[in-house]
């Protein structure tokens, strides 16, 4: 799940400059690129929170209980709940594809993350899991007309007309 962040830090900003590029019959198919991307961001949010949890486990396992009176948010405790908390915003449809949002969380993931600490060992066989990942999301949110062009009164099946 830690290679969610890598390939959204990567893909997303060529997304948005071909977006802003491109002509009205692909830039559809772009803003539902970048809908899955941010949608798949929520899964990097809840490994975070795992993370935080295991650590907690493990300082409690240990126990480590005089931190918790020294404990204080700084920058870099911030910019952690920042990243935690706002991909949940991508759960809104019309903020899905919002791209002053998605700047913002790409920003706030170079600068949580800087490309000097990324973890890309082993490349090769995170990309195909990560591509079935992207399909997946994406027929999910095709599936549920949860996609940027789709709306629920369409339908492509009429039943009872």
């Amino acid at each position: 799940m830690q290679f969610i962040q890598v390939a959204y830090c990567t893909t997303v900003p060529f997304l948005l400059i071909t977006q802003w590029v491109t002509r009205k019959p692909y830039s559809n198919l772009l803003r539902n690129i970048l809908a899955v991307s941010n949608f798949l961001l929520i899964g990097y949010s809840l490994f975070l929170i795992r993370q935080l949890v295991g650590l907690y486990q493990l300082s409690q396992q240990f126990q480590v209980n005089d931190t918790a009176g020294r404990f204080t948010m700084d920058l870099p405790a911030v910019r952690l709940m920042l990243v935690i908390i706002l991909p949940v915003l991508f759960l809104y449809k019309p903020l899905r594809h919002s791209r002053p949002l998605t700047w913002v969380i790409l920003i706030l993931l170079y600068w949580n993350n800087p490309l000097y600490s990324w973890n890309d060992y082993d490349l090769f066989t995170k990309i195909p899991v990560y591509l079935s990942l992207f399909s997946s999301g994406y027929a999910l949110l095709w599936l549920l007309k949860q996609l940027p062009h789709q709306s629920r009164k369409e339908s492509c099946i009429r039943l009872y007309s």
